[in-house]
């Protein structure tokens, strides 16, 4: 079977989810609203503080919106578990690395096309209510940060795919990887001892890229490399799912 109408089947399957659509829309209302908000309230505070950068306040709903774009992709992977509509999705196709592809491609695919237009809404509203105060397109950073953003949300669901795989469960998957965005990672920046371990963690390294305008002296990489270093760990991810899926019985 060609990867064309799989992955037109796994875009259609995911469409027809009203869980996985709207976790998939909560992230760009997230990612806009939070932003704006910060901004509004806390712009002109902010913009009279040492270091003040407008980028990180501006995606500062990245923080929510990452979350939803994980269960988005946990849902999209792990219903077929919970649902137990993996054993006919793979009589289907029975090709066990295409039906994974087109699954990967699906996800993907909606999370870009969510974070196009959040990224650019977002940094040109909030920036704009920064008023002088804000960055530019045309600002030392600004063009990577949006870059970065799109990237961002692509690159966590397909990580969330390959985790949900390995797992074979949405609960499963929430209930570790959640906590760890929320609570572990963010936390482990501030502690001294574990900074320099969990500024490579796939989400530290992606956010640093997207939500920062100036370099950060307490990260070792420069801010261009923070997507890339994510993209290995969501290869890693994706690895991992494929072994488990290919070698388990469905």
């Amino acid at each position: 079977m060609a990867l064309k109408p799989v992955l037109y089947s796994e875009l259609t399957k995911l469409r027809s989810l009203r869980s996985v659509v709207w976790s998939l829309v909560l992230a760009p209302v997230l990612l806009l609203g939070a932003g704006c908000l910060a901004c509004g309230v806390y712009g002109d505070g902010e913009a009279a503080q040492d270091g003040f950068d407008p980028l990180a306040l501006g995606f500062w709903g990245v923080n929510f919106a990452q979350v939803a774009v994980a269960v988005f992709a946990m849902l999209a992977m792990g219903g077929e578990y919970e649902k137990a509509t993996i054993v006919p999705s793979l009589t289907a196709v029975p090709q066990r690395g295409r039906f994974y592809v087109g699954k990967i491609l699906a996800t993907g695919i909606l999370a870009v096309s969510a974070a196009i237009p959040a990224a650019l809404l977002t940094f040109f509203l909030t920036q704009g209510l920064l008023a002088g105060n804000g960055a530019s397109p045309g600002s030392p950073g600004a063009a990577r940060g949006m870059i970065s953003l799109i990237c961002y949300f692509p690159l966590l669901a397909v990580l969330c795919v390959g985790i949900t795989t390995i797992f074979r469960s949405p609960a499963a998957t929430m209930g570790l990887f959640l906590p760890f965005l929320f609570l572990l990672s963010p936390l482990s920046m501030a502690v001294p001892s574990l900074r320099t371990f969990a500024q490579f963690l796939p989400d530290r390294a992606g956010l640093y890229a997207a939500m920062s305008l100036h370099a950060d002296p307490d990260i070792v990489y420069s801010a261009w490399l923070g997507i890339p270093i994510m993209a290995v760990w969501t290869a890693a991810a994706v690895f991992g799912g494929w072994q488990v899926l290919r070698s388990r019985d469905a």
